[in-house]
């Protein structure tokens, strides 16, 4: 489940650009009072319902976020797209390391029951990475693409 739950946010890194949502409220009162209750100073609110998940996309403090609810209203995890100033010492040194010879594209801190890391997308002439990196500075990857030539 853990690691289909980190493919999920990497798909909705990837594809949040080009997907389409609801923006009018779930039809879902126990999603709706969480959001409200949560994300009370949350701004440009819409929805999607994915895999079983309902999805808010919002902006908070000036920040881009996403957040996933179960049917119950229980919060499943919470994304924030970030810059690597933003991150941990150690996740920042680790992607500094990481990247030396690539180029960010990407950072987003996922908040999820308790855990807190960072899935860094990276381009260099090879490949497109996806890295999961823990608040600690440890990283692995998680998706390669192969660029076409």
């Amino acid at each position: 489940m853990k690691k289909v739950f980190v493919m999920l946010c990497a798909v909705v890194i990837t594809a949040s650009a080009w997907a389409k949502s609801d923006p009018a409220p779930v039809e879902n009162e126990k999603v709706m009072a969480a959001f409200e209750k949560q994300f009370t100073e949350a701004k440009d609110v819409t929805w999607t319902e994915k895999q079983g998940y309902f999805l808010a996309s919002f902006k908070l403090n000036n920040d881009r976020m996403l957040a996933w609810y179960t049917p119950d209203g229980e919060v499943e995890a919470v994304h924030r797209s970030i810059q690597q100033k933003q991150m941990t010492f150690l996740a920042s040194e680790a992607v500094t390391q990481l990247t030396k010879d690539k180029q960010i594209l990407n950072i987003a801190e996922i908040s999820k029951q308790g855990e807190l890391f960072y899935l860094v997308k990276t381009d260099d002439e090879k490949c497109f990475s996806l890295y999961k990196v823990s608040a600690s500075g440890d990283y692995t990857r998680i998706e390669k693409t192969k660029k076409k030539k």
